[in-house]
């Protein structure tokens, strides 16, 4: 073998092997896939939600003077959804010729997201409150009618696709004394 010859034949070995290198470096390369993104399924349910409240949620409220005006604002994800807002006296647990249900208040949908302000002043005659000087206060927002039982035991009852959230407070109002 000739000194010419061995540089070519070196070459030679080291383009191959760089071909070599070249081929197993590009069967390694991994291409990006992009990923597959979905809207959420229009028929999902979202609770209605309650954003804020007056008196403070779990706060005790005394009656000096006037009986406060309870105040929540409640809006719902799901813009078709009618809102029942329910204002339960002495509740939970259940208790036969305590517990109350002072009024439910149909929030109808106007079709886009909003907010609505409900409000509530208990009463001890027109609210059929207990002779009792303190409540517990519950408001529950539903996204469905409430189903009533014949028991009233579950003042919270819902279809099986329904959704709720509640917020409570106690009440210093004497209803043992007469108007």
């Amino acid at each position: 073998m000739t000194v010419v010859t061995r540089p070519m034949r070196v070459a030679r070995m080291l383009l191959r092997s760089a071909g070599i290198c070249l081929c197993s470096v590009m069967s390694a390369c991994v291409l990006p896939i992009a990923p597959e993104f979905q809207d959420p399924p229009a028929s999902q349910n979202f609770a209605p939600e309650i954003l804020d409240t007056d008196p403070v949620m779990g706060s005790i409220v005394s009656v000096t003077g006037t009986v406060p005006t309870f105040h929540v604002l409640v809006t719902d994800p799901n813009v078709g959804d009618e809102l029942q807002v329910r204002w339960i006296a002495d509740y939970p647990p259940f208790v036969n010729g305590k517990t109350s249900v002072m009024v439910t208040t149909p929030v109808p949908s106007s079709g886009t997201v909003q907010i609505h302000d409900v409000t509530h002043q208990p009463n001890c005659v027109l609210d059929h409150l207990a002779p009792t000087p303190t409540h517990q206060i519950v408001v529950v927002v539903a996204d469905r009618p409430f189903l009533d039982p014949g028991t009233p035991v579950d003042l919270e009852r819902l279809p099986a696709d329904g959704l709720k959230n509640s917020r409570s407070w106690i009440l210093n109002l004497d209803c043992s004394v007469p108007p």
